[in-house]
């Protein structure tokens, strides 16, 4: 198991939000991720808040390119889906991230605030679920000097990431569209609902696999 420091202030914040309010169901729920457990197709990611829509972004397998957590999509095949409630967290303090809250080409997160969720994610030691795309490279792009160093820092991002949080990946279209969308709302982003469900690997097969296409014959 990797070595991960885990942020105990967050998880009892998460827990006495939870005590304070009533959990939500997954229809009341404004972000719903639902995952598979499987490998290829994790899962997918909706949102439904004041009358802005997403319909479904797909969490990319563990066959994609790039910046994929395939331990952690390992890990959830293994020891099952987090399911419960969740609130938006910001960033750690000790991620040391270059920004405070949710931007185009970062991530945003998910804390748990039922105990079933956090039981399942403090065997893994981590804080949460994160939702990301392909690099972070408009995050790193100011603070490097030398251009050659952006692939390096946004690596190094990926796995400041992965080291407190559970990152799922969708592409950079999509993270461009969930960030679109995340600017024109008007609620405070700790008053949203979320929630994770279990969905079968057949589900997220039919809604995630890309189009077959067959050229006709010249």
């Amino acid at each position: 198991m990797r070595n991960r420091i885990h942020g105990a202030s967050v998880v009892l914040l998460g827990a006495a939000l939870f005590l304070l309010g009533s959990p939500v169901s997954g229809e009341a729920a404004n972000i719903v991720v639902r995952l598979s457990g499987d490998l290829q197709y994790p899962g997918y990611f909706s949102l439904d808040v004041e009358g802005h829509h997403i319909n479904h972004l797909c969490f990319l397998g563990s066959g994609a390119k790039g910046q994929v957590d395939r331990a952690f999509l390992k890990y959830l095949s293994q020891s099952g889906i987090p399911e419960g409630e969740y609130v938006v967290s910001p960033p750690l303090r000790e991620e040391k991230w270059p920004s405070r809250s949710f931007v185009k080409n970062g991530a945003l997160r998910l804390i748990p605030v039922s105990m079933q969720s956090q039981g399942v994610l403090a065997q893994y030691e981590l804080n949460g679920i994160a939702v990301h795309g392909r690099d972070f490279y408009p995050l790193v792009v100011p603070l490097v000097k030398d251009k050659r160093m952006v692939r390096f820092y946004s690596d190094q991002l990926f796995d400041r990431l992965k080291s407190h949080w559970g990152p799922l990946r969708i592409s950079n279209w999509d993270m461009g569209r969930l960030h679109d969308t995340w600017k024109r709302i008007q609620s405070a982003p700790d008053q949203l609902q979320a929630r994770v469900e279990e969905v079968s690997a057949e589900q997220a097969k039919r809604l995630c696999q890309p189009p077959f296409t067959q050229r006709k014959p010249g």
